[in-house]
């Protein structure tokens, strides 16, 4: 019997409302949570507070019953969790641990998604299967949470996304094209890395991944999710100018101490789903159609 009660974290974030606009309009039944301020747009059924710190995992899944827990709220700024370690260590280890034993023992699925960024760029492209090696206090708390769900909750994705991009519920640039966009659109340069490397993913096509993960019964563990281009921050800055009508001389070019590679092997997810990765020329191109800035 195909799920058909999700649970999303983080509901009016940049994934869980691209998620929860998506299973809505198959639908499915949505109930989403917040934290700070209740969202003027929540992308789903029901939006209910959740302080992931405070609040009991148990007692939320008894009152919504979900076949799929998808935890998308995270402690996620870098420069937050390195300013407060433990805070981070509690928001994203401790409370996504608590969610997965919740799932456990109600026989739910438990999606968490993770990051590309838990390695360090010196050695890619990676697989499923390569060992993690976090380089900051967020891709840590990330790979300990990784260990956490795989060791308490058996029915379990978790997905690993690269560098993404999208619209948010405000029909805004999302991610980092809030900065990318919005800061050249009010005439300030962005500085972008040109050997960094990313594979940009269009939001909505790792929320039609997370859909067929469940409704295909793939097999549980890990799944690389990223877009089909490995390009350089640069790149995709000029790309963004280019679809947005920026001037490309904002876009201006700056350079790592060492190169930062993440790129990630994607066959594992696009065999379980058959879902196809959009190109970032494609997905800006929906993007600039849709949104304003």
């Amino acid at each position: 019997m195909a799920p058909n009660t999700y649970l999303i974290t983080g509901a009016a974030g940049f994934l869980g409302w691209n998620l929860g606009r998506m299973l809505i309009r198959g639908q499915s039944t949505v109930v989403g949570t917040w934290h700070h301020s209740k969202p003027d747009r929540c992308a789903s059924g029901h939006c209910m507070q959740f302080d992931l710190e405070q609040d009991d995992a148990e007692t939320l899944l008894a009152a919504t019953s979900p076949d799929v827990v998808v935890h998308c709220a995270a402690l996620a700024s870098r420069a937050a969790c390195d300013a407060d370690p433990d805070l981070a260590r509690r928001v994203n280890v401790d409370a996504t641990r608590r969610l997965a034993e919740a799932c456990a023992e109600r026989d739910a699925t438990f999606v968490f998604i993770s990051t590309d960024l838990v390695f360090d760029g010196s050695r890619a492209p990676y697989r499923e299967e390569d060992p993690v090696s976090p380089a900051s206090v967020y891709a840590e708390t990330k790979a300990a949470a990784e260990l956490e769900v795989a060791g308490v909750c058996p029915k379990h994705y978790i997905l690993r996304p690269a560098l993404m991009y999208g619209q948010t519920a405000q029909d805004t640039p999302g991610s980092f094209l809030s900065w990318n966009v919005g800061r050249p659109a009010a005439g300030a340069a962005v500085q972008l890395y040109t050997n960094q490397y990313r594979m940009p993913l269009y939001a909505p096509d790792l929320a039609r991944s997370i859909e067929s993960l469940v409704k295909s019964n793939a097999g549980y563990g890990i799944y690389h999710c990223a877009g089909p281009e490995r390009m350089t921050r640069y790149e995709i800055g000029l790309r963004i100018a280019e679809h947005f009508d920026l001037p490309a001389g904002l876009m201006e070019k700056t350079e790592l101490p060492v190169t930062d590679d993440t790129s990630l092997v994607t066959e594992k997810v696009l065999r379980a789903t058959g879902v196809e990765f959009m190109g970032l020329d494609n997905g800006l191109r929906e993007i600039a159609q849709r949104i304003v800035f």
